[in-house]
């Protein structure tokens, strides 16, 4: 990396003017896990260990970073779709990874055939389903 790198090459001004955005996401990959992971947890009523999910969150995101990878950051409401509709064990785990896969490759195919009124059908009912899981819910508790 250091032969392709030419730092007489780098804008070191666009650099210094990134930073308040680099602070940002640094702050925001901090508190994610902290929140998410407890909320999670709550809504699947299964007990969580913070220290064993936090230290996960950091190797995973030491190893993301040495390899050039994108952060670890848990989806609070994709996983909470996937808990609920019967999702655990390696088959289905398996079976994401391999739809990942294949939308990564066919989805832009496929989205141009799906109504944009679907996808915000979906969005709302997830929104108004956590709201009320998060709000109602934990009121009548």
């Amino acid at each position: 990396i250091w032969r392709t790198v030419h730092f007489s090459m780098i804008s070191w001004k666009v650099v210094v003017q990134a930073i308040p955005t680099v602070a940002a996401l640094v702050a925001f990959s901090l508190i994610h896990a902290p929140i998410n992971i407890p909320a999670f947890a709550v809504s699947t009523n299964v007990e969580c260990d913070m220290n064993t999910e936090l230290k996960a969150h950091g190797y995973s995101n030491m190893l993301a970073g040495c390899f050039g990878g994108l952060q670890n950051y848990m989806s609070y409401t994709q996983s909470v779709l996937y808990a609920k509709s019967g999702g655990g064990g390696k088959h289905s785990s398996l079976a994401i990874v391999l739809m990942t896969a294949a939308l990564f490759v066919y989805g832009p195919m496929i989205s141009s055939f799906i109504p944009r009124c679907m996808a915000g059908t979906l969005l709302l009912h997830i929104g108004i389903d956590l709201f009320l899981e998060g709000v109602y819910d934990c009121e009548l508790s």
